[in-house]
């Protein structure tokens, strides 16, 4: 689909890509999610052969994967197409299910930004394809890295970290080491620079890590943090307060490897995890966050200093709330069993989703009727 990227070494071992040394932690494209997920449905307790028993249906198709074609590839010409040909399968051959709510008890995995998919379909030249704005893909639910906060049937869905547990046991002992971790910096920030993104506060934060010594500093520029998921896990292990800029996007994985290492995040802006992970994150962000708006750093805000004010008992409280996010954020193992995690509780938020679009299709077909009869 790329002719200068291989992606044979990603989608190995369920989507979680080449094993590491340390057991369960693998090099993970975060762009694999289509088929973490893929495998995981496979593999979930609760399939029905029988499509009218179905309370939601899921869509196997690649769509982040399949877009690279539209995006970079030979068909970028055509990008507005993609997706047609999934709908226009079902149109022919699941009529029934596909028209029955109006697609709104189906649901797609699509392991890019909604921002990939949202061109205009008469927008030849925007970024992105136009799988989105079809006006079959209106009432399905698209679960996304990043959601445009608008839209209720985007549902943002944790980024994949290196970290996928085989089993309950392996889980818990991770916490543990989570538990009993020491914590010698204040604050972390791990990534790089956006020197070409003209607004961006990385370079600030940067310098402010560089300058104080309870900051510990990883550059991604040099480190090449994509597929390197050990030293980073070992850094945040080590780190109080995880520093969690916008990038090329509003959101970052490094916010989940965050949470899985107990490491409690600080956002820069609301986009970034509050109006994205309804279904992962509590209401509440104060319980296992901070926020310091970017304009405070801009005006010259010294984020040592915010976090410095947290008192000793606050933080353990934090901490407490951000490990009970843990397996929450986690894809475990296919044959893990016994975990509510990212996968578990997506589902379960697709389930309700689809049961209220039911309810009110219904709602609306009663009203009909008796305007009808009357």
């Amino acid at each position: 689909m790329v002719e200068w990227l291989d992606f044979c070494p990603h989608i190995a071992n369920q989507g979680f890509g080449q094993a590491l040394p340390a057991a369960d932690w693998y090099a993970t494209d975060a762009y694999m999610l289509e088929i973490i997920y893929h495998t995981r449905m496979k593999n979930y307790n609760c399939l029905t052969s029988d499509p009218t028993a179905a309370d939601a249906f899921f869509l196997p198709y690649y769509s982040g994967l399949d877009a690279l074609r539209f995006i970079y590839g030979a068909d970028k010409a055509r990008k507005h197409e993609h997706g047609t040909e999934l709908i226009q399968w079902l149109d022919q051959n699941a009529p029934e299910t596909w028209k029955r709510w109006g697609g709104s008890d189906h649901f797609v995995v699509m392991g890019r930004t909604a921002w990939d998919f949202a061109n205009s379909v008469d927008n030849t030249q925007g970024w992105g394809t136009s799988f989105l704005e079809l006006p079959a893909m209106t009432n399905v639910t698209a679960l996304v890295l990043e959601r445009r906060s608008w839209r209720d049937r985007e549902q943002a869905v944790p980024y994949p970290t290196g970290f996928h547990p085989s089993s309950p046991s392996r889980l818990r002992e991770w916490i543990s080491t989570v538990e009993s971790s020491p914590r010698s910096f204040l604050f972390s920030f791990i990534g790089a620079l956006r020197p070409r993104i003209a607004a961006n506060i990385r370079g600030a934060l940067f310098t402010q890590c560089q300058q104080h010594p309870s900051c510990l500093l990883l550059d991604c520029a040099q480190l090449g943090c994509s597929h390197n998921p050990q030293p980073i896990s070992e850094a945040l292990l080590n780190s109080t307060f995880c520093l969690q800029p916008v990038g090329d996007s509003f959101t970052r994985r490094s916010t989940f490897d965050s949470i899985a290492a107990g490491c409690i995040p600080v956002f820069f802006h609301n986009e970034s995890a509050y109006t994205q992970y309804m279904w992962h994150l509590p209401k509440d962000a104060s319980l296992y966050s901070v926020f310091i708006p970017e304009d405070a750093i801009r005006g010259g805000a010294m984020v040592a200093d915010v976090l410095g004010s947290y008192s000793a008992e606050k933080i353990k409280e934090m901490q407490g709330h951000v490990k009970d996010l843990i397996d929450g954020v986690l894809y475990t193992d296919a044959a893990a069993g016994g975990v509510r995690d990212a996968f578990e509780v997506s589902v379960e938020g697709m389930l309700a989703m689809a049961a209220q679009g039911r309810a009110h299709r219904q709602q609306a077909t009663v009203y009909q009727s008796q305007n009808w009869k009357d």
